[in-house]
């Protein structure tokens, strides 16, 4: 066999030929591996500061959420935000997928926190300096957290949020769920419960995988394991109470009412196809239908436009000009009205109010406005009728109030 030419490399046939060779070869002299460790401490550091940060911004935004819910969205299950409306449902989603996520980031960088103190290079002392230079926020880590009374130490006031936090995001599914049944009659337990063991398995797996983890780190930083305490757990509970109680305030009243509140008879003028305001200035919702919005444009038989949304206002407003209006209302606006004409007296029973007489039924029959929810009870048939002989909306095309983006 004729050898290689001294100019061609020899071609490498061994395992560690083979190798990538990126790293080999690479002089690590001056390198310390302190620096190493020190550098992943700080990094987690900064980005546990970072995330406590965002946690303190989530349950503001929580609450603020919360308080919109129950102020505007309670009664038509919807919160509107500029030209759309956002169903109050996806709203629990939304803020306990955060937690979610955020739960999880912070375990990661504490479980980064902890391999970087378990570092032989990384002595107890260096990172306690480390620590004092360059705090994380609340500083969490400080040996005052170990002291189970210390309710204002960092780690508490950590607790004391994401409390609060839960608290807001159980009062937000209360308006979602139960406060909407309870304007609607609508059983909405099912959707609860989903909702509360949705949020309890955040709240264990937040605990279960922050407190052990933050308790190494501090037993590796000051030699004692975190206790949270009893006096910790009971003010955490106390306030999670006060967040469902800051996110909804009107809770209490809404669990323990047993009659509906009953408005007039007064003379009444139609806001939208849907909405009375009444000689006091209290605004009642009409119950179980969905009315064509101000604005909204249909199509006739020919397929000429005009403007259905309005004639849905102006078709409320005729009934209740010259005529006074009694309502039975749920929490918070959802009435069920009825004209009450002159020398008549108001029905005493909620009962007598479902009938064709009353204001929602007879938008229904005009063709001007759907039912929905529970409505399909006792106005379905109504409805059919309509869309059979062709009344109002139902003679051409339109889109559904629900569809439709326009300016409510």
């Amino acid at each position: 066999m004729t050898p290689p030419a001294k100019d061609e490399p020899v071609e490498e046939t061994t395992q560690e030929a083979r190798l990538d060779r990126g790293l080999i070869g690479v002089d690590y002299a001056g390198v310390n591996p302190l620096t190493i460790a020190a550098e992943a401490l700080v990094r987690s550091i900064k980005a546990l500061s970072n995330l406590l940060w965002i946690s303190i911004a989530g349950t503001v935004a929580t609450i603020f959420l919360a308080t919109l819910a129950s102020l505007d969205g309670a009664a038509d299950g919807m919160l509107g935000v500029g030209e759309y409306d956002i169903p109050l449902s996806v709203l629990p989603i939304a803020c306990l997928s955060f937690a979610m996520f955020l739960l999880w980031l912070t375990a990661a960088r504490l479980k980064m926190l902890d391999v970087a103190l378990a570092d032989q290079d990384l002595t107890a002392g260096v990172a306690r300096d480390i620590f004092r230079l360059d705090p994380p926020v609340l500083d969490v880590f400080e040996a005052g957290n170990l002291r189970p009374f210390a309710l204002l130490s960092g780690f508490s006031v950590v607790l004391w949020n994401w409390s609060l936090f839960f608290g807001s995001s159980i009062g937000l599914i209360f308006s979602a769920t139960m406060i909407r049944g309870a304007s609607t009659s609508v059983d909405t337990s099912p959707a609860f419960l989903v909702y509360a063991a949705f949020a309890l398995a955040i709240m264990i797996y937040g605990a279960a995988s922050i407190v052990p983890l933050l308790g190494r780190i501090l037993e590796r930083l000051h030699g004692e394991r975190l206790k949270v305490g009893p006096a910790r757990i009971a003010l955490a509970l106390v306030v999670v109470i006060a967040g469902v109680a800051l996110a909804n305030p009107d809770l209490p009243r809404v669990m323990t009412q047993s009659e509906l509140r009953t408005v007039g008879p007064s003379r009444a003028n139609a806001i939208n196809g849907e909405t009375l305001i009444l000689e006091r200035g209290e605004i009642v919702v009409l119950a179980g239908i969905a009315a064509l919005r101000p604005g909204q444009t249909c199509w006739d038989g020919d397929g000429a436009p005009y403007p259905c949304g309005d004639q849905a206002t102006v078709y409320l407003q005729s009934i209740v000009r010259d005529i006074d209006v009694f309502c039975f209302v749920y929490y918070p606006n959802l009435g069920i009205c009825l004209p009450i004409p002159e020398g008549s007296t108001a029905p005493e029973n909620v009962g007598d109010v479902f009938n064709a007489r009353n204001l929602q039924a007879r938008m229904v029959a005009a063709g001007l406005a759907f039912v929905e929810g529970e409505g399909a009870e006792f106005m379905g048939e109504l409805q059919d009728q309509a869309q059979r002989y062709r009344v109002g909306a139902w003679q051409g095309a339109f889109q559904p109030p629900g569809r439709w983006t326009g300016t409510r």
